[in-house]
Formats: C-alpha cells, sequence, structure tokens
C-alpha cells in the first residue's frame, strides 16, 4: 500500500512538474475587411497527424496562446448581430441574430496554416472573398 501511495505522488509530483511538450507562446493580430476582430475565438489544430491543439481568445484583435512545437491548421470564428434575410423574423419577432460573419474558408473550411514555434508574431489578415 505504501508503495503504491508513493508511486501516485511520484506521478502526480510529475505531471505538476510539467513533464509534456514544451509550449511555445503564440500571438498576433486577427483583422477582418481591414478592421480588427473585436471579440472571436482562435485555434490551433495539428495538421495531418496527432497532437495537441489548443485555442484562445481574440481581444480587440490580439490573441495569445501557447502551443507545442508542430505544424497546424488554424481556425477563426467570431459571431455579431445581423439582420436577417428580408422577410424572415426571428424568435419573438426579432430582425436579427447573432450570426458567426467570418467566412467558413477561416474556419469550417480553413485555408489557413501556422508553423510552431516558427514566425512570431502569427498575423491574420482576412479578407471576405
Amino acid at each position: 500500500m505504501r508503495l503504491a501511495l508513493l508511486g501516485l505522488f511520484g506521478g502526480l509530483a510529475l505531471v505538476l512538474a510539467g513533464c509534456g511538450p514544451s509550449l511555445h507562446t503564440v500571438s498576433g493580430t486577427v483583422t477582418f475587411k481591414g478592421e480588427p476582430v473585436p471579440e472571436g475565438n482562435i485555434a490551433f489544430l495539428p495538421d495531418g497527424g496527432p497532437g495537441t491543439g489548443t485555442s484562445g481568445p481574440i481581444s480587440k484583435g490580439e490573441y495569445s496562446v501557447r502551443a507545442p512545437a508542430g505544424k497546424y491548421k488554424v481556425e477563426i470564428t467570431a459571431s455579431k448581430m445581423m439582420p436577417l434575410p428580408r422577410g424572415q423574423t426571428g424568435m419573438d419577432g426579432a430582425k436579427e441574430e447573432v450570426q458567426q460573419y467570418i467566412p467558413d474558408r477561416y474556419n469550417v473550411k480553413t485555408e489557413l496554416k501556422a508553423d510552431v514555434p516558427g514566425q512570431n508574431p502569427h498575423n491574420f489578415t482576412l479578407e471576405e472573398k
């Protein structure tokens, strides 16, 4: 029993000491149509294989996350109140609703890539088309 507890605490000490891949700070700016993205989320997902991804908030066009070294696909999302198409109403007669406004090619069908550690900052300039 004593040996089992020693092993448990030893393993816990290794986890707490950070015996995992070293993390690198990845930061930069995100603009859409020339303007800083006010609020959103950025995700770094392993590109083509197993690995650990990371994500974090975008605030006032800036982000900072920590990620292990590797190649990543980058997904950027942001939502805002947008008018519904003419003739449509939402719940309780609302004429607008919260919608994703960043095009799919920057999130679910992302074309964005990043190498970590690579260059820093990683700035992303997004366009409508």
